[in-house]
């Protein structure tokens, strides 16, 4: 099982440590995307540099090419909910890896993780 780990739960623990995360970077468990770089290298995360480069340095979840993009947003009808490229390009990504799973803290990206079968949901007590 591969966990891609959007940037809002990234965000999260480094205000907050998260036990799960930790956990799952740990077991090799935790993959990253392009975007997710991209998205936390536009903030201020603890020891810059470092964090950026470690997320890199993570197996990359496969990027779907601009017309695939396209082509799932018409297929799943994904246009109009609230999300953009950068998110549906990560929920693309999953799509293409069949044990990969979206975990975020976004609602709206959660909503069509959970209606694509592709939702990651800590488990409560781990």
């Amino acid at each position: 099982m591969n966990v891609l780990v959007d940037s809002s739960i990234w965000v999260g623990h480094f205000k907050q440590r998260n036990d799960r995360l930790v956990a799952l970077l740990e077991a090799g468990a935790v993959i990253s995307h392009p975007y997710v770089v991209a998205e936390v290298a536009c903030g201020t995360p603890p020891s810059r540099r470092a964090i950026i480069d470690m997320l890199g340095e993570l197996e990359q979840a496969p990027v779907a090419t601009h017309d695939e993009l396209l082509t799932l947003l018409e297929a799943r009808q994904l246009y109009g909910r609230g999300c953009g490229l950068a998110d549906i390009s990560l929920l693309a990504s999953t799509l293409i890896s069949e044990r990969t799973w979206l975990w975020t803290a976004d609602r709206k990206l959660e909503a069509l993780a959970t209606e694509l079968g592709k939702a990651y949901r800590p488990p409560l007590h781990a």
